[in-house]
C-alpha cells in the first residue's frame, strides 16, 4: 500500500472514530431530551435578550451625543432615558435568563456524567472472568474516568453551552447588515477563514491527542499496579524502583502534553490574530464611516459589540476544541472496553431448578484460553451430591481450571459440565453461582466493618445470623477481641487481619450462603499449626452434606476425600481414593504421599 494511501486511509479511519465520539455523547445527550428542550429555549431566548443589548446600547449612547424628546403619555420624557430604561429590562431579562440556563446546565451535565459512570461500571462489573484476569485494572479505571469527565465536558461545555451562543451569531450577523452591510461582510468574510483555520487545523492534533491519552493512561495503569501491591513492593525494598517507573511513564505522558499543548497554543494564536485583524479593519473603515457621516459613534460601539457576539463562539469552540477532543477520545478508548460482550447472564432457554443437589459432572471436556493452547484434555469424572472430591497434581496441571469451570467463569472449547444435570452454559448464572461457595487461599475483603465483610452479596441476613455463621467457623474467637467487635474496619483486602483470621471470614461466609457446592482452594496452606486446627474444624461443619472441591497441595488434607482425582498436563491420569490409589505401583499419586510423608 502507497504512503499516499496509508494516509488517506488513516485520515478516514479517524473521521469514522470522530463521528463514533459524537454518536457516543449523543446517546448519553438524548436520553435527557426533555432537560435538553427546555436548555436550547432558554438558549434562544437568551440570545434574543443579549443581541439586542448591543443595539439599544449604540441607540442609548446616540442619544446622549445628539438629545432629543419623546412623549410618553401625558409626558416628555428624553430619549436617553427611554433607552436606559430599555437596556435595563433587555439586561434583567438576560441575566435572569443566563442564570436559569447555568443551574439547569450543571444539573444537565452532572446527571449525563451519573447515568455514564454508572453505566460503565456496571458493564464493566458483567464482563466474564477472562477480561479482569487478563487487563491492567488501573488503565481500565482511568480510561473510564477520563471519558466520563470527558463526556461532562463535551455535554457542559460544547454542546449545551455552545451551540445557543452560535444562535446568536445569526442574531449579530442580523443587526450587523442592518446597521453598515459594507462592514458586515468584512465581518462575514472573518469568520468564513476563521472556521477554515480551525478546520484545517485542529484535525492534524488529534493523533497526538490520542497517543496522549494512551500515554496517560498507561501511566496510572502503573500507578495503581504499584499501590495495589504496596506489601510486595515493601518487601521487595522496591518503593525507588517503582517510584522511577511512575516518572517514566508520567514524564513521557507529559513530554506528549507538552507538545501537544503547543500545538493547540499555535492553534488558538491564529485564531485570535484573525479576531484581532477583523476588529482592526473594522475600526479603521468605521473611522472613515463616521467621518463620512454614513455611521455615527453608537453604531460603531454597537458594531464592535456584534463582532465580538459573533466571533466569540468560535473563539470559545478554538479554546475548548483540546477538551472536545480529549473528550471524543477517551470515550472512543472507553468504549472499545465497554462493547465487549458481556457474559450471558440469562441465556436463551436458561433454567432455574426449584431443587438442587449439587450433582457435577464432566463430559469430554477440553478448555483453552488461546486457541490451540489448551489447558484440560478429555476430562471426565461425575461427583455425587455430598462427595467429597480432591484435585491433586502440580501447579498449572489444570485444577483452578476445572474449578472455575464448575462456577462458568469459561465454558468448555469441548465437551459440557454438567450441574445436576443440567449443562452450565444452560443456567441462570445467578442461580447457579448463588448455589455455590467458594473459600480461597487469597480471601478478598471490602475496606468496611467485619459485619459488612460476612454479610455481603445480595441476600440480607439478621445479626444472629452472621453471629451464628461466625461462631461455627471460630471467627467469634477474635472478632470478640476487637475493640467494636463486629463493626471492626477491616482495611483495603482485609490488611488487618491475619491470614488465618481471613480464612475464617471466609468460611463464615460460606456458612451462610449455605450452598450446595463449596470450593475450598488450598484454604489451610498458609496457615501456622493451630490456626490450622481452628480452620480445618470450621471447614468440617461446613462441608457436611455438600458436594465438596478441595484443591491442596498438602496430601495429608485429602486423605477423607471420597474421590481423588490426580491432573497432570490437563489430563487425569489417576482417580479413586486414597487406600485404592496407594495400591497402584509406581502410581503418581503414591509417589506424591510418599514424598509427603518423608518415605522418599
Amino acid at each position: 500500500m502507497s504512503e499516499e494511501k496509508q494516509t488517506t486511509t488513516k485520515r478516514h479511519k479517524e473521521k469514522k472514530d470522530a463521528f463514533k465520539g459524537w454518536g457516543i455523547a449523543w446517546r448519553y445527550i438524548s436520553a435527557n431530551r426533555k432537560e435538553l428542550k427546555v436548555l436550547v429555549w432558554l438558549g434562544v431566548f437568551s440570545a434574543l435578550a443579549n443581541g439586542s443589548v448591543p443595539y439599544v446600547a449604540g441607540k442609548f449612547f446616540d442619544a446622549i451625543v445628539e438629545p432629543s424628546m419623546i412623549i410618553l403619555g401625558d409626558l416628555d420624557v428624553a430619549l436617553w432615558v427611554a433607552l436606559l430604561f430599555v437596556w435595563g429590562v433587555f439586561q434583567v431579562i438576560a441575566l435572569t435568563i443566563d442564570w436559569v440556563w447555568d443551574v439547569r446546565n450543571e444539573k444537565f451535565g452532572s446527571a449525563i456524567f451519573v447515568d455514564y459512570k454508572s453505566e460503565a461500571f456496571s458493564r464493566l462489573l458483567l464482563l466474564p472472568t477472562e477480561f479482569h484476569k487478563g487487563r491492567k485494572m488501573g488503565e481500565v479505571m482511568e480510561g473510564i474516568n477520563r471519558a466520563g469527565n470527558g463526556l461532562y465536558s463535551i455535554v457542559s461545555r460544547v454542546v449545551v453551552d455552545l451551540a445557543p451562543k452560535f444562535l446568536s451569531i445569526a442574531v449579530g450577523l442580523g443587526f450587523t447588515f442592518y446597521m453598515n452591510i459594507h462592514l458586515a461582510v468584512v465581518l462575514l468574510v472573518g469568520v468564513v477563514l476563521y472556521v477554515f483555520v480551525l478546520v484545517r487545523t485542529v484535525p492534524r492534533a488529534v493523533p497526538l491527542q490520542r497517543k496522549t491519552h494512551k500515554a496517560w493512561q498507561k501511566a496510572y495503569g502503573v500507578i495503581h499496579e504499584a499501590t495495589g501491591n504496596i506489601a510486595m513492593v515493601k518487601q521487595f525494598a522496591a518503593e525507588f524502583f517503582e517510584k522511577a517507573k511512575i516518572q517514566k511513564k508520567l514524564g513521557y505522558a507529559n513530554s506528549l502534553g507538552l507538545t501537544l499543548e503547543r500545538i493547540w497554543t499555535n492553534i488558538r494564536f491564529s485564531s485570535r490574530a484573525i479576531v484581532f485583524g477583523v476588529q482592526l479593519i473594522i475600526f479603521i473603515l468605521s473611522v472613515f464611516a463616521i467621518q463620512a457621516g454614513t455611521m455615527t459613534l453608537g453604531e460603531l460601539l454597537a458594531f464592535n459589540a456584534y463582532s465580538a457576539m459573533v466571533f466569540g463562539p468560535f473563539v470559545i469552540l478554538g479554546q475548548n476544541w483540546q477538551t472536545l477532543q480529549n473528550g471524543l477520545v477517551a470515550l472512543e478508548g472507553a468504549e472499545i472496553i465497554l462493547t465487549l460482550p458481556s457474559e450471558e447472564y440469562e441465556p436463551k432457554g436458561s433454567i432455574v431448578p426449584k431443587m438442587t443437589h449439587g450433582a457435577i459432572e464432566f463430559k469430554n471436556v477440553s478448555f483453552g484460553y488461546k486457541k490451540g493452547n489448551q489447558v484440560l484434555h478429555g476430562v471426565n469424572f461425575t461427583a455425587e451430591p455430598g462427595q467429597m472430591v480432591a484435585l491433586v497434581g502440580e501447579s498449572g496441571a489444570g485444577k483452578s481450571t476445572l474449578i472455575d469451570l464448575i462456577s462458568a467463569y469459561y465454558f468448555p472449547t469441548k465437551g459440557e459440565v454438567f450441574v445436576d444435570g443440567v449443562s452450565t452454559s444452560n443456567w441462570n448464572l445467578s442461580a447457579l453461582r448463588g448455589m455455590i461457595a467458594i473459600v480461597p487461599q487469597e480471601v478478598s475483603l471490602f475496606h468496611d466493618t467485619i459485619e459488612k465483610n460476612l454479610a455481603y452479596g445480595p441476600k440480607s441476613h439478621t445479626k444472629a445470623a452472621l453471629v451464628r455463621a461466625a461462631h461455627e467457623a471460630h471467627a467469634d474467637v477474635f472478632i470478640d477481641k476487637f475493640p467494636k467487635k463486629y463493626e471492626q474496619v477491616v482495611g483495603e483486602r482485609g490488611v488487618k487481619l491475619s491470614v488465618g483470621q481471613k480464612q475464617r471470614i471466609a468460611i463464615a461466609r460460606a456458612i451462610l450462603r449455605n450452598p450446595k457446592i463449596l470450593i475450598l482452594d488450598e484454604p489451610t496452606s498458609a496457615l501456622d499449626s493451630e490456626t490450622e486446627k481452628f480452620v480445618t474444624e470450621a471447614l468440617d461443619r461446613v462441608m457436611a452434606g455438600r458436594t465438596t472441591f478441595v484443591i491442596a497441595h498438602r496430601l495429608s488434607t485429602v486423605r477423607r476425600a471420597d474421590k481423588i482425582l490426580v491432573l497432570e498436563g490437563g489430563k487425569i491420569i489417576e482417580y479413586g481414593t486414597h487406600d485404592e490409589l496407594m495400591a497402584i505401583e509406581n502410581g503418581n499419586y503414591r509417589h506424591r504421599y510418599e514424598l509427603h510423608v518423608g518415605l522418599v
